[in-house]
């Protein structure tokens, strides 16, 4: 089980002859690192794509794909080596990364670009190019954690010989700030070895000027012995009610109302429209500096939308976690909402119903509660009684009546009941080879 702490960091970087360096001075090289991190990425993903292309050639021309090994050589001895290993011998002498920083940086542009690949090919996306402020990524053996007097230390190993006397720094010490126990608790079992240390990130908060580690941590799930991994709970996420669950066949469900979330949406919109108005006849310290100066204070409560989101997905993911544990639960099932579009439906892509996903997930991981994906077609249009499926049996948002057997309910209930059943998806397409009533 993988989970990630942000921690906030105060440096106490020293040279090689124990004297202080400058907070400036420690951003400015990290700055540099973060620029060769953004074209160490690049690259990799040119080596990439310039390889699919000859590949896409190759089987063109042969009716087969080759073998890298039979086409790439590393620098040195000329010897026959897989892509990502070539893109990595093509790139470790330009930069001042260390090996296993700059393995995790490649490594993590090619499986980028791998998983992106379908799509690029297809022409519904575009070859991967990384911004700027890209995070430094961290190899696990490059980040050391100790506790010192009550505080605790940590440092990262960034560079290589050749930037270890170019900036005449070994490694990068920074005190970690702890404002709560949960936190202390983490860096403690992380130090005690409880907790294993994963690949983690450097990131720099431009508005704060701070920079923050994004440490990755795993443990082992506890597993709870009275859940049933035949039990499903079913998860329908929609706009009467953010979420429904419930397990088939049980009159009881687990509900979020979505009153608090249109409340603050509302409040917020209105907030927001005021302050863009304000922003054309604001005063003279917000005149002269640009569209952005002037309409600074609505576009910070971006900031505060993403903080409401992430703390309300955190409590009602907890809530359904807790929910599934109580109805004895060993799985969880929910629709695959990746591709909704703002045009598609504008109330989850605007709430960031897949953000809310991946909470329940690894929460669920926390629990040994495994977490099942299915194909949405037709589980909002089809009885759950009588399997019926038709585009009028939902009377309104909120409302369902089966036009077959005068079934009625709530039609997010009857939504998570459908989505209850084990390969409801499998189900459904038998039942519309005929097509849809």
């Amino acid at each position: 089980m993988n989970k990630v702490v942000k921690l906030a960091l105060i440096s106490k970087v020293k040279d090689k002859d124990g004297n202080d360096v400058k907070y400036g001075d420690v951003c400015k090289i990290l700055w540099e690192l973060q620029r060769q991190t953004r074209e160490i990425k690049n690259k990799a993903v040119q080596f990439c794509w310039e390889w699919n292309g000859f590949s896409s050639e190759y089987n063109n021309l042969f009716g087969e794909y080759p073998k890298d090994k039979d086409y790439l050589k590393n620098k040195s001895e000329g010897k026959p080596i897989v892509l990502r290993s070539f893109v990595y011998d093509r790139l470790k002498s330009d930069y001042y990364l260390n090996s296993s920083n700059l393995s995790t940086t490649t490594s993590l542009a090619f499986k980028e670009f791998k998983q992106y690949l379908t799509d690029i090919r297809k022409g519904e996306r575009s070859v991967l190019n990384y911004k700027n402020n890209q995070p430094l990524e961290l190899h696990n053996e490059c980040i050391w954690l100790e506790s010192n007097n009550g505080k605790f230390i940590t440092r990262f190993s960034f560079l290589n010989k050749a930037g270890k006397d170019f900036y005449s720094i070994d490694n990068f010490t920074f005190e970690v700030i702890v404002k709560d126990n949960s936190t202390k608790t983490i860096l403690e079992r992380c130090i005690d070895s409880i907790y294993g240390i994963r690949a983690s990130k450097l990131i720099y908060n431009q508005k704060k000027k701070q920079w923050f580690l994004n440490l990755s941590y795993s443990f082992e799930a506890k597993e709870i012995a009275t859940l049933d991994k035949d039990k499903i709970l079913g998860v329908d996420l929609g706009i009467a009610l953010p979420i429904c669950a419930s397990v088939y066949g049980d009159l009881d469900r687990f509900t979020i109302k979505g009153g608090e979330i249109e409340h603050f949406r509302k409040s917020i919109e209105s907030r927001k429209r005021s302050l863009l108005q304000q922003g054309k006849v604001c005063g003279d310290g917000r005149i002269g500096h640009g569209i952005h100066t002037r309409n600074k204070p609505a576009y910070n409560i971006e900031d505060k939308i993403a903080r409401f989101r992430d703390t309300a997905n955190h409590k009602y993911s907890r809530a359904l976690i807790d929910y599934a544990v109580r109805k004895g639960c060993g799985t969880i099932q929910m629709e695959m909402l990746k591709g909704i579009t703002e045009e598609k439906d504008p109330f989850l892509k605007n709430w960031t119903y897949f953000d809310l996903q991946q909470k329940i997930e690894y929460k669920a991981k926390e629990k040994g509660i495994k977490v099942v994906y299915i194909a949405p077609k037709y589980t909002s249009r089809r009885c759950s009684k009588c399997g019926h499926i038709d585009k009028d049996n939902r009377l309104t948002q909120a409302n369902f009546l089966c036009l077959n057997c005068g079934y009625k309910e709530n039609a997010d209930y009857n939504a998570s009941q459908n989505i209850a059943i084990k390969d409801i998806d499998k189900i459904i397409i038998e039942e519309t080879k005929g097509g849809e009533s």
